[in-house]
């Protein structure tokens, strides 16, 4: 095997490619989780009659229609927190491909030019 594509093989094993998809459903999961989490916790607290429970967390209500702090506004929140998250890594996967797809084409650039 030639030098040049050994050296290739290594800078690709270094550089390895993110699955983009796997990285959207694992931040998407684990926001989803985050979400309904803390709307759970605040719904399993005590609290004395007409105290309002998570006051501040209900204020998520005026930019995602339908959730509220209760048990079904816990799942619709998961559904948001996937959502987002989901967006969130597949973005992240993106641009991690996107840079290291860059620099490896400027080491092989370069190691070509040192070459010569």
């Amino acid at each position: 095997m030639s030098r040049s594509i050994r050296d290739h093989e290594i800078l690709s094993a270094v550089f390895a490619k993110m699955d983009v998809v796997a990285m959207s459903v694992a931040v998407g999961s684990l926001c989803s989780l985050l979400f309904f989490l803390a709307t759970a916790v605040l719904l399993m607290q005590t609290a004395p009659e007409n105290y309002p429970v998570g006051a501040h967390l209900s204020d998520l209500s005026d930019y995602l229609p339908g959730y509220s702090v209760s048990w079904a506004g816990a799942l619709i929140g998961a559904c948001y927190g996937f959502l987002f998250g989901a967006l969130a890594g597949f973005f992240a996967g993106v641009y991690w491909n996107l840079t290291h797809y860059f620099a490896l084409g400027v080491m092989l650039i370069s190691s070509a030019q040192l070459a010569d």
